[in-house]
């Protein structure tokens, strides 16, 4: 039985947040039909709030008619992306309010750039057409914004190669890591620029600067992109929404709180039993959201609260069963004797 854990920033704030999610989301969700919790954990996994599927659209949208056009070092043709991007918006807008995210044998796979699973449509809370054209708005301001930055355009562009929405996994002690970059290039050998689409207007949280450096440190672990050093990474936080560019670069000293990080979530996560063989039961090790307002906002709430009332029917039936045994047995004790 392997112990080796999958971690990433957002699932190690996941399980600070709530370790019930995190064991839903993370441990439980499965996208096989033949085991009806796990099937709804997936499910529920893919539900996006607004803020999310905005965010999900300008980045696919960036990587499919953007990033493109800078690798052939092409004029970009800004209205033709927006245009691309609000179509599949709306695409993706129809395919959640008719729900065909739960039909049997759909997967993301065979909807493409078509899946979308949207809150409001699995709440059934009253969404409207007006959710989709602000999607839209969304998409038209953060490309507008783009194309208007012309001094990061002309940063970034004549760099060779791209790569947009870069998976990159290495193996670090007791863990897989997994690192998701908006897009990467090369301003030299060994010298990356790591750029960040922001898509929202709430501020950095207080784990940002470590966040970052993530990106920086996976490239220095992984022996195929040649990078040795921290401070020769640079990171591009772009925010599309107001045409801010902050700029960080790492340093050793950030890529050992990083790595203190690490250890001490992946050593949290293996307590837990993190990396075993999935048993449900094991949701029991799992603590609920201190916060109120995790628990509000969690996709992963009905199913919880299912699997909760089911315990608790369950412990029920076997108190009272406990009890019947007991008045059954004080019964045969309590018989006089006749001889």
């Amino acid at each position: 039985m392997s112990n080796t854990v999958k971690w990433s920033f957002s699932a190690d704030c996941c399980l600070r947040r709530c370790q019930r999610q995190y064991f839903l989301q993370q441990v439980a969700a499965f996208h096989s039909a033949n085991d009806a919790v796990r099937r709804e954990a997936f499910l529920l996994k893919q539900i996006k709030t607004p803020e999310l599927w905005h965010g999900s659209l300008v980045h696919r949208g960036i990587e499919l008619y953007v990033a493109p056009r800078l690798t052939g070092n092409e004029p970009i043709d800004w209205a033709r992306a927006v245009e691309l991007t609000a179509e599949m918006a709306k695409r993706q807008f129809d395919f959640s309010a008719n729900r065909h995210y739960r039909e049997p044998g759909m997967t993301k796979g065979k909807a493409g750039d078509d899946y979308c699973a949207l809150r409001a449509h699995e709440e059934a809370n009253g969404v409207s057409q007006d959710d989709c054209e602000a999607a839209i708005g969304v998409i038209e301001q953060s490309f507008s914004n783009l194309a208007e930055m012309t001094d990061l355009l002309a940063e970034i562009r004549g760099r060779g190669k791209y790569w947009p929405e870069l998976q990159v996994r290495i193996t670090y002690d007791a863990a897989f890591i997994e690192a998701h970059i908006d897009l990467l290039f090369f301003r030299g050998f060994g010298k990356p620029t790591i750029v960040d689409w922001k898509v929202s207007e709430s501020q950095g949280t207080s784990d940002a600067a470590l966040q970052t450096a993530l990106y920086a440190w996976v490239l220095c672990q992984h022996p195929s992109w040649h990078v040795s050093r921290a401070e020769d990474c640079e990171l591009l936080e772009v925010q599309l929404l107001t045409k801010a560019v902050l700029r960080h670069r790492a340093d050793q000293a950030t890529f050992d709180r990083l790595e203190d990080r690490i250890y001490l979530s992946v050593n949290d996560m293996k307590a837990l039993g993190i990396g075993e063989k999935f048993e449900l039961a094991n949701i029991e090790r799992f603590d609920f959201a201190g916060n109120p307002n995790s628990r509000a906002f969690c996709s992963m709430q009905p199913l919880c609260r299912k699997l909760l009332t089911e315990t608790e029917l369950a412990e029920n039936a076997a108190a009272q069963n406990h009890s019947r045994s007991r008045r059954k047995l004080a019964h045969v004790y309590t018989q006089p004797q006749l001889f």
